[in-house]
């Protein structure tokens, strides 16, 4: 299950996400630093990313520069969408649908670096990272519903935030040690709280289940890309030299696979039809990761794509088909035998075979179900007799 705990390293996790959006992301954070904002401003500008905001716009935060106007105007200029709203506590952070990150941590340097914070990082969950999303997107509609009703109100534009500049220097200008004054003055929609407390409830309430641990199997790792398919007719080490081929790489930290995790080998290709589709190959043991399983360029064995990949996990006790990728287990045909059951997440719901077949879209890896684990082990023992097996 892909749900980690963060009490430290904010910035380095949610830095190591950006790295990898491909298309959006939203952010809900009362206070927005200058530094933070201007190097996600950079990164919205470079990857053409969609953005959209959710922060207070209080002027006694930017009078004591706990949040930052030049840091909206940043985004602003990037083409990121900005709405103020009073009352405003969540914390969350949304990068296309595949991570969320729910915290105490603001937006800010302090917030994602030096500050005690603690939050939860959502890796690859399907209903949590819906329910998120789902969260974002009613916030963001009754926000517009209100500004519908009272002229834009709570839109952040340049021309607000430069008014705003205006009376924040002359309060400043005018303030001294003794003042103890508090300006009220906010901006932004007012709305009436969520009535919809239990937003997260269905999604979370099974894995508090007592028997949710007997749901939880290992991990499913994709090896290449859709943009970059491995051919079916050559074998699953013919992409590997003697580094590669007894570690597995990822965009960011996999801190949530652990030590004796076993995890299932595929590559992104297609099947004897021809079809588009991960190819189980082979399975091993992790080794766990550490803040040491990160490579470098001066490595012996060193690629060019490891710039982008360069956190790895250890593996042991590597057993593979022998042969082409056309000798592996289709993920296509293992969603239409195992349909929901195929992940922890979707367990035991009646989703349809579409649904179920976009769950591992732009992963790098996927936690599955004990079911699942059983079923490719025993999938994986047929074709080991038949095609013979390599192993390390």
């Amino acid at each position: 299950m892909g749900i980690e705990l963060i009490t430290e390293n904010h910035g380095l996790e949610i830095k190591d996400i950006l790295n990898t959006v491909e298309n959006k992301i939203f952010i809900i954070s009362p206070f927005m630093g200058m530094k933070t904002c201007e190097e996600l401003s950079n990164l919205i500008n470079k990857n053409k990313l969609s953005c959209k905001i959710i922060t207070r716009f209080y002027r006694e935060d930017f009078i004591q520069n706990v949040s930052s106007l030049d840091g909206l105007t940043y985004l602003l200029d990037a083409g990121a969408e900005i709405m103020s709203l009073i009352g405003l506590h969540t914390k969350l952070y949304i990068f296309d649908n595949k991570y969320s990150i729910i915290t105490s941590a603001n937006y800010t340097y302090g917030g994602l670096y030096s500050n005690i914070e603690l939050g939860i990082k959502v890796d690859n969950e399907f209903e949590i990272n819906n329910k998120c999303e789902e969260y974002f997107n009613d916030l963001w509609s009754r926000i517009i519903d209100y500004n519908a009703k009272n002229k834009n109100k709570a839109i952040v534009t340049k021309d607000l935030i430069n008014e705003e500049k205006r009376i924040v220097n002359i309060a400043i200008s005018n303030r001294t040690k003794s003042t103890k004054n508090f300006n009220e003055t906010k901006q932004g929609a007012e709305l009436e709280k969520t009535v919809s407390t239990d937003i997260f409830e269905k999604a979370l309430v099974k894995y508090s289940q007592p028997n949710m641990k007997n749901v939880i199997g290992g991990w499913l790792k994709f090896n290449a890309d859709a943009k970059n398919r491995h051919d079916p007719n050559i074998g699953y080490f013919d992409i590997f030299n003697e580094f590669t081929k007894t570690r597995t790489f990822f965009p960011t930290r996999p801190i949530g696979i652990k030590p004796e995790d076993r995890i299932f080998l595929s590559l992104v290709s297609f099947d004897n039809d021809n079809v588009p589709t991960p190819i189980i190959m082979g399975r091993a043991f992790s080794g766990g990761f550490n803040d040491a399983n990160i490579v470098q360029n001066k490595v012996k064995g060193w690629e060019n794509w490891m710039v982008d990949y360069p956190y790895f996990v250890e593996l042991n006790e590597i057993e593979v088909i022998k042969g082409p990728a056309r000798n592996g287990i289709s993920l296509l045909e293992m969603y239409r035998k195992l349909k929901s059951d195929f992940y922890p997440s979707t367990f035991g719901l009646d989703y349809s075979f579409e649904k179920i077949r976009t769950h591992h879209y732009q992963k790098d890896k996927i936690r599955i179900s004990k079911y699942a684990e059983e079923y490719l082990n025993k999938e994986l023992d047929k074709r080991f007799i038949e095609y013979g097996k390599i192993t390390l």
